[in-house]
């Protein structure tokens, strides 16, 4: 089998990443579909849908994701949900549906959080996608446990009520080895956010309410360590990360659970200056250096966000990116997904996921800024179960 991916795509100020496993399992975290980067009339964009499509497997003819994750419905993280992924019973997709290469999720991640702030339309879809799953567990639906209606709640409640629905919940602390109904021995997922405490505060938002999660690569399942260690922070703020490091100590997860450590640290928020503090005049949080101080050798820093300037703007943050790079063993350690391979011309940051740690995979010119770059596996790939 081939070995693990992780591919970042380059969508500007926004977050959207494949993780591909060994067994083809695909786990797709948060998306930004759109026809050219928002605000950049320029050439300077990938056809972020036809490299994805290119990534994924179809089953009868259907394109298809083992597992979505939304950290949270912020437009930037969800632009594209309501036109790309179907939403509705998954007897029932259609001719029409496979026509407009609409992706079924066999199983959702859903916060509670964003049952209540959802304010763009691609959030109220995939808030009503998700209800719609709920629901079939609420009444106990024969098809409740079927590819495109599998969903687990991340997270705690506030105003709105599931607990009914407890056996489908992860919480902060807990680790997630079952994926679309297969357990995985070399792969698992360490829930760290979000805390019961972003729901009851006044002050809360969808940021400092973003899933945040540990990614972690066996290189084989009687191993104990990892071979690597992958953080996704959504948006995650500096109050957050607080938080996750004094609840991962207090614990002992730290040590027992190395869920801490990193390999690869996906920028929250775009590289801005919110992981370190409230504003560009603020000094650094201890904390937050804290958190970037478990990087492992060799660690890399990817920055999903538009290209890193010296100005003003936030996100991204030039003096965000000076703070990240002091925590690398090399400048080359810090990655922007705007201008990888080069700016004129960006492709998805693909790294491997080898014995030895993650590798970036060779970059794949196209000659094109709206060319595939490529995946982990062949679009036309024909599977038979779910």
């Amino acid at each position: 089998m081939a070995n693990p991916t992780i591919k970042y795509f380059p969508v500007g100020n926004g977050d959207m990443s494949l993780i591909t496993l060994e067994d083809g399992t695909r786990i797709l975290i948060d998306c930004k579909l759109t026809a050219k980067s928002d605000g950049n009339a320029g050439p300077k964009i990938c056809d972020v849908k036809k490299d994805l499509l290119s990534s994924l497997q179809k089953r009868n003819g259907n394109f298809f994701v083992d597992v979505f994750i939304l950290t949270h419905g912020d437009r930037d993280h969800c632009h594209g949900f309501k036109d790309n992924f179907y939403q509705g019973d998954p007897a029932k997709y259609s001719q029409k549906d496979r026509d407009q290469n609409l992706i079924i999720m066999d199983t959702m991640w859903f916060s509670p959080m964003i049952a209540e702030q959802y304010t763009n339309d691609d959030e109220d879809a995939h808030q009503c996608e998700a209800e719609r799953r709920l629901d079939l567990h609420r009444t106990n639906h024969s098809d409740k446990d079927k590819p495109g209606n599998r969903i687990r709640m991340i997270g705690y409640d506030s105003n709105k009520d599931y607990k009914d629905l407890n056996h489908l919940r992860s919480v902060p602390g807990d680790v997630v080895t079952r994926f679309n109904d297969t357990d995985q021995e070399t792969f698992s997922i360490f829930i760290h956010a979000p805390f019961k405490l972003h729901l009851d505060s006044p002050y809360k938002d969808k940021n400092s309410a973003s899933i945040v999660f540990q990614a972690r690569f066996k290189a084989n399942k009687w191993r104990s360590d990892y071979c690597c260690l992958a953080m996704f922070g959504g948006d995650s703020d500096h109050t957050t990360w607080s938080e996750i490091l004094e609840h991962t100590k207090r614990f002992k997860n730290d040590v027992n659970k190395e869920a801490l450590a990193w390999d690869l640290f996906l920028a929250p928020h775009h590289c801005s200056w919110s992981f370190f503090n409230d504003t560009s005049e603020d000094d650094v949080q201890p904390t937050s250096l804290e958190a970037l101080n478990y990087a492992r050798s060799g660690a890399w820093v990817i920055a999903s966000s538009k290209k890193i300037v010296n100005n003003d703007d936030n996100p991204p943050y030039a003096d965000a990116k000076k703070e990240y790079i002091k925590k690398l063993s090399s400048s080359d350690k810090f990655l922007n997904t705007a201008v990888e391979p080069k700016e004129s011309s960006p492709e998805p940051i693909v790294f491997d996921i080898t014995t030895n740690g993650p590798a970036r995979a060779p970059k794949k010119s196209t000659g094109s800024a709206s060319g595939s770059a490529g995946g982990a596996g062949a679009a036309g790939k024909v599977v038979t179960q779910g």
